[in-house]
């Protein structure tokens, strides 16, 4: 890295959940399916948005500043040697057991790493999320520690980057849990009710070889960062 970059620092909008005496006699929720006709409430969503201008800080050239345990998240540079993303087949058999081997090598003090879910993204807008499957996991442990890795497939990210909230200053009254009603499982998303003491980061140009590692929960009670830095995409300039 030379002395020439400048960070690309920008503006842009973000929504966060509104805080309504609503969400004090029922939980927030998004239906995913449709509602059968005989169903009193037809709702498939009582959440209600409240848009807020931040700034998002460019990490490039920075990236060693931040670590799971200060800041909830850190990127690090691992090439994989995989490029057949869209046959599942070759996912589960070589790309996730080098997934397992990069958080045993990146995390401290991991005995066992279950690999939940992957997907392919075109857009990530909302928090991570937990489901029944991976609860039975989190009770069967003294302690549980939730990961997500995320990387660009193939090219720098040149608009919408993933951009992250350092989890040093999210509290759990910050967060609102939101249950997500899909065909095949039930789960649940953080959102985020606006704080002004929230502080916005992304890497300009991720390039694949480039990951973001997130915490989404830590169970210990002696971390600095228990809760998940809140993702979402932002649009930015190249």
């Amino acid at each position: 890295m030379d002395g020439t970059y400048l960070p690309r620092d920008v503006r842009s909008a973000i929504k966060y959940i509104k805080n309504s005496d609503l969400y004090r006699r029922e939980k927030p929720f998004q239906i995913l399916i449709d509602i059968p006709e005989d169903v009193p409430d037809q709702r498939f969503t009582n959440l209600v948005y409240d848009a807020k201008e931040e700034i998002f800080h460019d990490v490039r050239g920075k990236e060693q500043e931040y670590s799971l345990n200060d800041n909830g998240f850190m990127y690090r540079q691992h090439n994989f040697g995989f490029d057949d993303y869209e046959d599942r087949s070759a996912v589960e058999a070589h790309y996730l057991p080098k997934i397992d081997q990069l958080i045993r090598a990146e995390v401290e003090d991991v005995d066992k790493v279950f690999l939940f879910d992957w997907r392919v993204r075109h857009q990530v807008t909302s928090s991570t999320s937990t489901s029944s499957k991976l609860k039975s996991i989190e009770n069967s442990l003294d302690i549980t520690l939730h990961y997500h890795v995320w990387k660009p497939l193939r090219k720098p990210v040149e608009d919408w980057p993933l951009a992250v909230c350092d989890g040093s200053n999210l509290e759990e009254d910050d967060v609102l849990e939101t249950d997500h009603v899909r065909r095949q499982y039930n789960g649940a998303n953080m959102n985020a009710l606006y704080r002004e003491k929230y502080r916005w980061y992304y890497l300009h140009r991720q390039g694949p070889e480039e990951l973001l590692i997130l915490k989404q929960f830590d169970s210990a009670a002696n971390v600095k960062v228990i809760r998940a830095p809140i993702p979402t995409a932002r649009k930015c300039p190249s």
